[in-house]
């Protein structure tokens, strides 16, 4: 049960109208593109105001939805990624890993994984990324991605599933678990934020 008012949530973030309030679902509008980048700020909140449930976030434009659900589809989930310049597309994988496991694990890429695969370094360092994705309320764990040894992954932390953007459907390596495969969020990545801001 949501034990919230509407004039608690404007008055933490004035930027957000309350379309609707029931008992399981919260459902805001942004009121300016400024306050788009409040998504990752309202699910901490939400998991600090309300804790030990599972909650499932849908953030679509300028409207933002969280739920309360009773039920998880797996237990423990991890998902990966370098998460240089983090982007609503990073949170949106996050967001619906969480939806899915009652423990989320982030493998975060080091920066000697990186150069060894793209050949150059991260614009953000190791530590300062590890430190971005623990921040984020979905995440209940933050390791070191050191290689793409998904299986030992799967083995050392139990994981019964992994999830992946839908564009490694068909490339991504075998494993014992089951896999997720998310709709990739279109238009934003870190390389097209790195072009429009010309870095590397």
């Amino acid at each position: 049960m949501i034990e919230i008012h509407d004039k608690e949530l404007l008055k933490k973030f004035p930027g957000w109208q309350v379309v609707a309030l029931t008992e399981r679902r919260i459902e805001m509008e942004s009121l300016s593109s400024i306050s788009h980048d409040d998504g990752p700020k309202i699910i901490a909140y939400l998991y600090e105001l309300i804790p030990n449930k599972k909650w499932i976030f849908h953030l679509e434009n300028d409207r933002f939805v969280a739920e309360i659900k009773e039920k998880y589809k797996y237990n423990r989930m991890y998902t990966s990624g370098c998460f240089d310049i983090f982007h609503f597309g990073h949170l949106n994988i996050l967001a619906k890993s969480k939806e899915l496991c009652d423990y989320l694990i982030v493998g975060v890429s080091t920066d000697e994984l990186i150069l060894r695969e793209k050949g150059k370094l991260p614009v953000i360092p190791f530590e300062e990324r590890m430190k971005v994705v623990q921040a984020i309320g979905l995440v209940d764990e933050v390791i070191p991605q050191m290689d793409k040894d998904k299986q030992r992954i799967v083995d050392t932390h139990r994981i019964d599933a992994i999830s992946v953007g839908d564009d490694w459907k068909g490339r991504y390596p075998k494993v014992t678990c089951a896999m997720e495969y998310f709709p990739y969020t279109a238009n934003v990545s870190s390389t097209i934020l790195k072009q429009t801001l010309q870095l590397k």
